[in-house]
């Protein structure tokens, strides 16, 4: 198996979400050939796109920040259930890793099944999956 070089890195703006950025964004400055990084944010609605536009923003200008602009990540927002959407992106741009961040292995407040996304992801993703808490 060869190093990842595709990366998704999913974010919903939230503490650990951010730390899996930053990590990425370390991870991929101390890396030769830099890899091809998409930054996905999902909204669970319609409504929420626009905000969810401002977060992959920020995320965006949180990983340029921490990898000091050595590449610059493509931006994706779209709507849906996030494990799925989130496995869907990461098929479409054939991405070999994907990074989330993990609170007790739940995605946000809202969801009442613990562990729902990162266990979705870690059953229906076959590449490399990195979960930081």
């Amino acid at each position: 198996m060869n190093f990842p070089t595709k990366w998704l890195i999913a974010t919903n703006g939230s503490k650990f979400a951010s730390e899996a950025v930053k990590h990425a964004a370390h991870l991929s400055k101390a890396l030769k050939e830099k890899p091809d990084v998409t930054l996905l944010v999902v909204a669970n609605e319609k409504e929420t796109e626009e905000i969810a536009y401002g977060i992959v923003e920020m995320a965006r200008f949180l990983f340029e920040e921490e990898s000091d602009q050595m590449l610059t990540p493509r931006l994706e927002v779209r709507i849906g259930e996030p494990g799925k959407v989130i496995i869907e992106t990461a098929g479409d741009y054939n991405c070999d890793q994907i990074l989330i961040g993990g609170a007790d292995f739940k995605w946000d407040i809202h969801d009442d099944k613990p562990g729902g996304i990162s266990n979705y992801i870690i059953d229906k993703f076959k590449g490399v999956i990195t979960v930081v808490k």
